[in-house]
């Protein structure tokens, strides 16, 4: 079974892997910034995630996801991006709710359900279906 990290980590790691993607490395600066919160606060992140194998991480240096932590910020991102598209497109929510609440259900959603979104969201994206009025229609 897959290890389970704890959501306040899960964020840490979707933080360093979406840097990580456009800049190549993550620096304690930019992960501090990303998550408006000061450097003591991400160094100790950073040193539970390396300790438990899914950063490498040197004090001063550069942050890097391992494979495990790649993988795992991969999958967690891909829920992510499911979540936001199902309440914009099917819930119809403003982007900024949408981010905010995805990225709290994103943590505690099982697989099975995640893919029923998924599914639903692909099925009302088909046929054009819209429950939900928007200002801008």
């Amino acid at each position: 079974m897959e290890e389970k990290l704890a959501p306040r980590l899960e964020d840490y790691l979707e933080t360093i892997y979406l840097i990580e993607k456009k800049n190549q490395v993550a620096r304690v600066k930019e992960i501090a910034k990303a998550r408006n919160v000061k450097m003591p606060t991400v160094t100790e992140v950073l040193k539970r995630l390396s300790e438990r194998g899914f950063i490498k991480y040197e004090p001063y240096g550069y942050v890097k996801t391992t494979e495990k932590g790649k993988e795992y910020a991969r999958k967690l991102y891909e829920k992510h991006k499911i979540l936001i598209e199902f309440m914009t497109e099917v819930l119809r929510l403003p982007l900024e709710r949408a981010e905010e609440e995805g990225c709290l259900l994103e943590h505690h959603l099982s697989e099975e359900t995640l893919n029923r979104i998924k599914e639903l969201t692909r099925y009302f994206k088909e046929k054009g279906i819209k429950l939900f009025g928007d200002m801008n229609d």
